[in-house]
């Protein structure tokens, strides 16, 4: 067992070495796009998640950002070939702190945002999810959940919620966008929207015509609310293993979003964007609450680091 455990680590070192070795190698003649993955600017007591970052640390991330790249592309813009490399910024899911919080800073250094927004939360003012387990002090629930389809994952969020009796205050500081709010987001110069699916489903999860009616109404929804058609979304969750042998969307998901005419779709696994790079499954680094040093030295790091 020990010299099995030895093995998979030798070999898990050698597999992810020969890729910085080949992003090392590629970068030098075709400079890469980074795109980074947010989902909150937010100062909570309680991040066991790791999903904010704090607004002071985003206006150091921020500051580092326009100290080390030349520009920063919207996700729905035209990628062309670049001498250099570039980066971009998205958030997932449609937390309110992204309107009250992240958006001021973000004008304040003019960089572009993408905001990928799961509709469901918006239109009935949901909580994710994971936050009322965290809440519950439930995470160990977290893996039962995501294999769930989307009615019994509501059905069981809402026996929590009312077995632990929480008000909607006690929510407050983890609620979604109001309407009016991602209205008004949309409206900025600086902010592309984008879909992510109606009720944040894993779509793997699903049969190939669920993901597509998950993907088409989040897609209508938000054409209703902004009069604007998103050509750009994000899977929920996104995730993929090394090779693809687990992942959080498939070939019907990739299927589903070329039908519906969307021209990227952003993942959520390490990598680098090239112009024979997926556009269905774009590469994303999500980032932590770290400070402007810690993030300069993870931003650098993103430039090689990823998988195959």
């Amino acid at each position: 067992m020990i010299q099995l455990s030895s093995f998979k680590s030798l070999a898990r070192s050698l597999y992810y070495s020969s890729y910085r070795v080949y992003a090392t190698a590629i970068n030098l003649i075709c400079p890469p796009v980074i795109v980074l993955a947010y989902h909150r600017v937010a100062q909570l007591e309680d991040d066991v998640l790791q999903l904010a970052v704090t607004p002071q640390h985003f206006v150091e991330q921020l500051e580092v950002v326009t100290a080390t790249f030349d520009d920063v592309w919207r996700f729905d813009a035209t990628w062309p070939r670049t001498a250099q490399p570039v980066v971009c910024l998205t958030f997932d899911d449609g937390y309110a702190d992204n309107y009250t919080t992240a958006l001021p800073i973000l004008e304040r250094f003019q960089i572009p945002a993408t905001f990928f927004i799961s509709t469901g939360h918006v239109e009935n003012n949901w909580p994710y999810w994971w936050d009322v387990l965290n809440a519950c002090a439930c995470l160990e629930e977290h893996g039962r959940i995501l294999a769930m389809q989307p009615a019994e994952q509501q059905k069981a969020i809402a026996a929590l919620l009312q077995d632990h009796s929480f008000s909607s205050k006690a929510l407050e500081n983890y609620r979604p966008l109001t309407i009016r709010e991602l209205q008004d987001i949309s409206c900025h110069p600086l902010v592309c929207i984008g879909a992510h699916t109606h009720t944040h489903p894993r779509l793997s999860n699903l049969s190939a015509e669920h993901q597509y009616q998950e993907i088409k109404t989040s897609l209508d929804k938000l054409e209703v609310w902004t009069r604007q058609r998103p050509t750009v979304a994000a899977y929920p969750f996104g995730a993929r293993s090394p090779l693809g042998r687990f992942c959080d969307y498939n070939s019907d998901s990739r299927q589903a979003c070329r039908k519906l005419g969307l021209s990227r779709v952003a993942a959520n696994f390490p990598g680098q964007f090239r112009p024979w790079t997926d556009p269905y499954a774009i590469p994303r680094h999500l980032v932590r609450d770290w400070d402007g040093p810690t993030f300069k030295a993870n931003l650098l790091s993103f430039l090689i680091r990823g998988y195959f």
